[in-house]
């Protein structure tokens, strides 16, 4: 909590009374003994501006031996459904970066690596609701970057180990920080796995083909296991050689092995009278793999005036994720037709190369700043996928004419030029950003043909800040993003899961285009603190997900056919009530309404969610956090999810001088063995209805030790001072955004 400017004239006057009174009585040899003058302060969790929100992980205590994915449910905005999919402002439409960095194989994948990606490898989680001009234009959601950089303003070293045991994962972390001088480095290394109790989920579905007689209704439930492996490292480095000159170099591994046990499907047909058609089970098997790796550079140029820079960097971003199911089928009712065994097998390759140059030029003292930059991204993404069948698992034949063997091409040149201003108590800020898309895909074997296509998006954003005082003020704002189709939305090939069920992705899709009006209040003071706003938004083309029958056979597939029109109230409140107490809430109510004239679709209604924060610093130092959170569910074009909640309570008490050794309880979920999560999808023809249980209780023990050694700097001249701590991995300016 801050404290008041009379408090601290107060408290410095009475230390300097006290320095006077020593100097009287003491000789001046004995200053040495002086007690320190401590202030303790409670930092915040949550903080916001309107335009970007940050979650301080590491002042969350809660966050100890859970997973990213957990840590994410209590974040602003952020929401996380029974089935592990992300949404940024209700849209699943969003970025993920790491230390300003985008990671493209993380964006694609985002919840099977984070839900295997411990806590402890973050410090903090921004949410960028309004990206502007800068950042690329895709992302319709906005952008989640995650930060792992820790600072340090001395030099020296410091270095933290980590240890966690519980129900859901055990696991491991080390990080390590050095400072000398002009060179600043970091590493960061965690490993988890789930070996003590493997994720379970039980689903059960019913569909209902409406044209058909003899196959009327299926009914199918599937029992899945599996367990996990991750690994994950960066490292940061940045050198500056002068005050005006700054190098920075960072490298981010990471690796997923998933082992899929115990799938266990069984399925009934029946006909619209009721008898029974078919009945069979399946046994299955497989794999999930995931391994990312980047790497970038960069180059930063600190003109005479402050803020003036000229900033470059490129960045390498490669992953390659696989997976593979192998199915054998038991004897059944009528199965004659089903291969007793079988197996499909998909892999994708990402390639990227991105190289950035951004000017910022800052004028009048600082009252306007203009900035330009270019952007070049180039994307070469691979699929091969395929469908193999036989009598013996050994001597599988391929599929010919589910075999697919595709690339993705994407290239895009962007150029952007953005203004801000500050005139009294009116701030304005507007930016435009030119992108050319160069897209197609290649279809290596088979007959279809190939593809190229070309993409113009101009993209303006606007904003205008009224400051009421030092902490209040209100915003207006307006932005438009574009949300690009990814590799297995267009890959054709026709994925089986499971029997009479099949999904498959378009290679026409087009690049959606939304536009966004915000209206934002937010007020920051010394006890209360937050914002509200309320915000419109509107597509045209948006890429949705529908169904449909072929036969006895339910395809799901892709195709920009919504118009879709959202309005949402948003806001979150935080209220620090002593140095000791602190309690956090949020919530959003959407209205959505989604139509697709063309295939006589459409769907509306409300949903919402909502959470809470509460920290306590309990006698003997004892840290606890709890925390909840609940959702309606969310709306689709041709149905809808329902809703979902989370809990959990943490404990941390710290040890040795500083804290230096800590000790994390913490529970999750822990009143009910499973979560529920269910939804339905309707259309004229088809109606189908979903319901899945998942194991999502833990109990986890967490150690951590920090040491090192930090030495003050000799004090120089104000003239001199750098605060070169914070530019490891230029999270701050922003290089190569």
């Amino acid at each position: 909590m801050k404290y008041s400017a009379l408090f601290l004239s107060t408290a410095l006057a009475a230390l300097s009374a006290t320095a006077q009174e020593k100097k009287d009585s003491v000789p001046e040899d004995d200053y040495t003994n002086l007690q320190e003058l401590v202030i303790t302060t409670q930092k915040k969790v949550v903080k916001s501006d309107g335009a970007k929100l940050t979650y301080d992980m590491d002042e969350d205590t809660s966050s100890k031996g859970q997973s990213v994915l957990d840590a994410l449910k209590k974040v602003p905005m952020v929401t996380v459904d029974g089935q592990d999919q992300i949404r940024v402002q209700g849209s699943t439409g969003f970025k993920i970066y790491v230390n300003g960095k985008e990671e493209p194989m993380l964006t694609a994948n985002a919840a099977q690596i984070l839900k295997s990606m411990p806590a402890e490898a973050v410090s903090k989680i921004e949410v960028i609701t309004e990206p502007g001009a800068k950042y690329d234009a895709e992302g319709t959601g906005g952008i989640i970057n995650l930060i792992t950089e820790r600072t340090q303003r001395k030099d020296g070293y410091t270095a933290t180990i980590s240890a966690n045991l519980g129900a859901a994962n055990v696991g491991a972390g080390a990080y390590g920080r050095m400072k000398y001088g002009n060179v600043t480095a970091d590493a960061n290394f965690n490993y988890a796995n789930n070996g003590l109790r493997k994720q379970t989920q039980y689903t059960e579905q019913n569909s209902y083909n409406f044209e058909s007689d003899e196959a009327y209704h299926l009914h199918s439930t599937m029992k899945q296991k599996f367990g996990f492996d991750y690994y994950g490292g960066n490292v940061n480095l940045s050198w500056e050689p002068s005050k005006t000159d700054l190098f920075t170099f960072a490298g981010n591994v990471y690796g997923i092995k998933a082992g899929l046990h115990n799938l266990a499907f069984q399925s009934e047909t029946f006909s619209r009278a009721g008898n029974i058609v078919q009945e069979y089970s399946q046994n299955m098997n497989g794999d999930l793999s995931n391994i990312g790796a980047s790497g970038n550079v960069g180059y930063k140029h600190q003109f005479n005036e402050k803020g003036h820079n000229l900033q470059m960097a490129y960045a390498f971003n490669y992953g390659k994720s696989g997976m593979t199911l192998n199915y054998h089928t038991l004897p059944g009712l009528n199965t004659d037709m089903l291969p007793d065994y079988s197996k499909n097998s998909t892999t994708d390759y990402t390639r990227e190369h991105t190289a950035t140059v951004d000017y910022t030029n800052p004028l009048d003292g600082g009252k306007h700043t203009l900035e330009a930059g270019l952007k070049g991204i180039f994307r070469r993404n691979n699929a091969n996928s395929g469908e193999y069948l036989g009598d013996d698992p050994t001597s599988l034949i391929p599929v010919e004419d589910n075999t697919s063997v595709t690339r993705q091409i994407q290239d895009i040149y962007a150029a952007y030029l953005s203004y801000s201003a500050t005139f009294g108590k009116i701030a304005v800020k507007a930016g435009l950003r030119y992108e050319h898309t160069f897209m197609g895909m290649d279809f290596l074997n088979g007959e279809m043909p190939d593809y190229r296509r070309h993409l113009n998006d101009v993209v303006p954003n606007a904003a205008l800040t009224w400051m009421f005082g030092p902490a209040t003020n209100l915003r207006l704002a307006y932005q438009m993003r574009i949300s690009r189709p990814g590799l297995s939305q267009m890959n054709p090939y026709r994925f089986q899961i499971i029997q009479n069920e099949v999904r498959m992705g378009n290679p026409d899709l087009e690049s959606e285009r939304h536009n966004k009006i915000t209206l934002t209040y937010s007020n920051y003071g010394r006890v209360f603190g937050g914002n509200i706003s309320l915000d419109a938004s509107q597509a045209n083309n948006t890429i949705e997900e529908y169904s449909y029958f072929e036969g006895n056979t339910r395809f799901q597939t892709y195709e920009n056919m919504g118009h879709k029109q959202r309005m949402a109230l948003t806001g979150f409140l935080n209220a620090n009530l002593s140095n000791n107490f602190s309690v956090g809430v949020n919530g959003t109510v959407h209205y959505t309404r989604i139509t697709s004239p063309a295939n006589h679709l459409s769907n509306h209604g409300w949903n919402g969610e909502y959470g809470a924060n509460i920290n306590y610093t309990a006698p003997a130092n004892i840290k606890i956090s709890a925390y909840g959170g609940h959702s309606t569910g969310d709306i689709h074009l041709q149905g809808r999810f329902y809703g979902w909640y989370y809990y959990g309570v943490g404990f941390t008490r710290g040890f040795l001088k500083d804290e230096a050794l800590k000790l994390t309880l913490n529970t999750q979920n822990f009143l009910t063995k499973y979560t529920h999560f269910h939804g339905y999808t309707r259309t004229d023809s088809n109606y189908l209805s979903f319901r899945n249980k998942s194991v999502n209780w833990n109990v986890s023990l967490s150690i951590s030790w920090t040491f090192g050694k930090l030495s003050d700097q000799v004090k120089k001249t104000g003239g001199n001072i750098k605060n070169d701590d914070q530019v490891a991995g230029s999270k701050k300016d922003g290089i190569g955004l």
